[in-house]
């Protein structure tokens, strides 16, 4: 048993330095969910357009970021594996190309989020005092497509170079500014006008722009692992482009096609009531609180695998990292997802749900509850050990097999044809997890997802 796990002390002091300060974040961005409805909750018979409200106009957005997210987790391959290599010059190149083609997406979802507002938050709901509350807080959050690239792209390289601590502060500090916002502008307090719904998208848009200010001030003045410059950001060789589509290509994907998955399943959910949208929207943020250890115990097996893989490591020695971090994140999730579920019910009154969706909340999570134990281990195989081992394909193909060939078509079935409950309508959208887990297992112990990814760029020029 002690030769499928790491037992070194050091390997699980490195590996926390990793995980505690991701964990961190993914809290204060919970509780900046967990605070906006709270502070709706207040706002009475407006509590439930409000929630449903902001929910969908974020959709967009949460698109984009879903989008950014596959760009840094695909350049974070490249990048983490080249840290260990010790090749900063690299992890440059691989910065700018990431910029460069993901900056043409962010114009794009802006223009479109500016222009065509209305459209879009009509497919997402079917209630036109939620829909026009939506389009004024979508467009007034449009700006922030930019301020998210500039920091989302900045805080992927850095964690891949193990550095998880500065993006942890800004993120946190950036949360706290929004908390604090959102209470003066939808309230109206100290003399500012209270906005409502409004308000908080202005909260969102300063904080997403002091963040940015923030992350350009460390890499422009402090930064000094990477040392980054424009002139080396710049230098992007053919190689590194393609290598870039290569590997980002397919997490691009897999993150747009699931968030765009998910957004039906919200249209789905939407076209039952607002009552069963705002219990869906609410049982998201218990499973965030559940699910809290998910994408840090990921992130870092990414970290560690892809620089152990560019380091040179043994396959074998490779496998047991990826086993000890999938056995740790197992153990995090049980912890978890039993403390939420013992105070589910106080969780849930501090939304200030009445009556119908307060029900369906309460049943919502029952499902999410039996599922997000699976849903850990599928994120923890796919986002951590096959991307940090340079397989971005396979999860891929695996993910979005799933969800539009399973769960998509079961939980249409189930509203528009079965006319079921809410509850038994999500977990219908929920099935791909269960049929996913036993195939990535499988794939898991064969080991092909090991591959070393990095090139040396002086032969390359030799040769070129």
């Amino acid at each position: 048993m002690t030769n499928q796990f790491i037992t070194d002390k050091k390997f699980y002091g490195g590996a926390f330095r990793l995980i505690l300060p991701i964990v961190a974040l993914s809290m204060t961005q919970i509780a900046l969910g967990f605070s906006d409805m709270f502070m709706f909750g207040l706002l009475d018979e407006a509590s439930e357009t409000a929630i449903a409200a902001t929910r969908i106009a974020m959709q967009p957005f949460f698109l984009f970021a879903m989008i950014l997210f596959g760009a840094m987790s695909g350049a974070a391959v490249l990048c983490s594996q080249y840290w260990g290599k010790k090749d900063t010059d690299t992890i440059n190149a691989v910065t700018g190309a990431t910029f460069l083609l993901i900056a043409p997406v962010c114009a794009l979802f802006m223009t479109i989020s500016i222009l065509f507002a209305p459209q879009l938050m009509s497919l997402l709901s079917n209630d036109s005092e939620v829909i026009g509350a939506a389009v004024t807080y979508l467009r007034i959050i449009a700006v922030a497509f930019m301020f998210e690239l500039v920091t989302g792209i900045f805080s992927g390289t850095l964690r891949s170079v193990e550095n998880v601590r500065v993006p942890m502060l800004i993120g946190i500090g950036g949360i706290a500014v929004n908390i604090t916002l959102n209470a003066f502008l939808i309230f109206g307090l100290a003399g500012v006008p209270a906005m409502g719904v409004p308000g908080v998208a202005v909260a969102t848009l300063i904080s997403h722009f002091l963040r940015m200010l923030a992350m350009l001030t460390y890499i422009i003045f402090l930064e000094k692992r990477v040392n980054f410059s424009l002139k080396k950001m710049l230098n992007i060789r053919k190689v590194i482009i393609r290598d870039f589509f290569k590997y980002a290509t397919p997490v691009i994907g897999n993150e747009f096609f699931w968030g765009f998955g998910t957004t039906i399943h919200m249209a789905i959910i939407g076209a039952i009531s607002s009552e069963a949208q705002s219990a869906y929207i609410v049982s998201n943020t218990m499973e965030a609180i559940a699910g809290i250890s998910m994408m840090g115990f990921s992130t870092a097996a990414s970290i560690t695998i892809g620089k152990a893989i560019g380091g040179g490591q043994s396959r074998g020695m490779i496998a047991r990292y990826a086993r000890t971090f999938l056995g740790l994140g197992i153990i995090a999730a049980v912890f978890t997802i039993s403390a939420v579920f013992m105070f589910r019910n106080s969780l849930i009154n501090l939304f200030g749900l009445r009556g119908e969706t307060q029900e369906y909340a309460a049943g919502l999570f029952v499902v999410v509850t039996i599922v997000l134990l699976v849903k850990t281990c599928n994120c923890i195989i796919v986002v951590g050990i096959f991307r940090g081992g340079g397989d971005t394909k396979t999860g891929m193909i695996i993910d979005m097999s799933a969800m539009y060939f399973i769960s998509i078509p079961s939980g249409f079935i189930a509203m528009y044809f079965l006319n079921l409950n809410v509850v038994f309508v999500y977990a219908a959208l929920m099935l791909d997890e269960i049929v996913k887990l036993p195939i990535l297992l499988m794939l898991f112990r064969r080991r092909k997802w090991i591959k070393n990814i990095t090139r040396d760029f002086e032969e390359t020029q030799k040769t070129s």
